[in-house]
């Protein structure tokens, strides 16, 4: 009966593991190259406004901070060829459904820059949770981003 001694068994568990983490490490190294790969150029975007008051400001500018947020998108402005206009139509409605709270309801088009359309959403929100709003307009906007392309 032959026995291994200890040190030789710890040998070739570090000889094994060092195996796994190097062969786990060269996977992880080809899913980033594969992720690089399919980078997608953000797509340039416009928001545009009928409405002038408070409610639709408001929106707006929510929505133009959550697209800066998205890697998907890029704001642009000046009519560019492949960019995708979001126009946020007529004023937003609004109404008051608790003491001091209030839901406003809008409505988007997502059209190309030479006036296509593309698509609708409509939606609402508390006023004070806007960026809900503008959160769900992006959600939509990266559906029409697809038909632009």
């Amino acid at each position: 009966m032959h026995l291994r001694r200890p040190r030789q068994d710890c040998m070739q568990l570090a000889s094994r593991s060092t195996s796994l983490v190097l062969g786990l490490a060269a996977s992880i190294g080809l899913a980033v190259c594969r992720a690089d790969q399919a980078y997608v150029k953000p797509t340039p975007v416009e928001v545009w406004r009928v409405g002038d008051d408070g409610l639709t400001t408001r929106l707006r500018d929510a929505l133009e901070s959550a697209l800066r947020a998205s890697p998907d998108f890029m704001l642009s402005s000046g009519n560019k060829a492949g960019s995708l206009v979001v126009t946020i139509q007529d004023h937003v409605r609004w109404k008051t459904i608790s003491a001091g709270k209030t839901q406003v309801t809008y409505a988007v088009e997502f059209s190309t820059v030479n006036h296509e359309k593309i698509g609708t959403s409509t939606g609402s929100c508390r006023d004070d949770f806007i960026e809900k709003c503008a959160a769900q307009i992006v959600t939509e906007a990266r559906i029409a981003r697809r038909k632009i392309h």
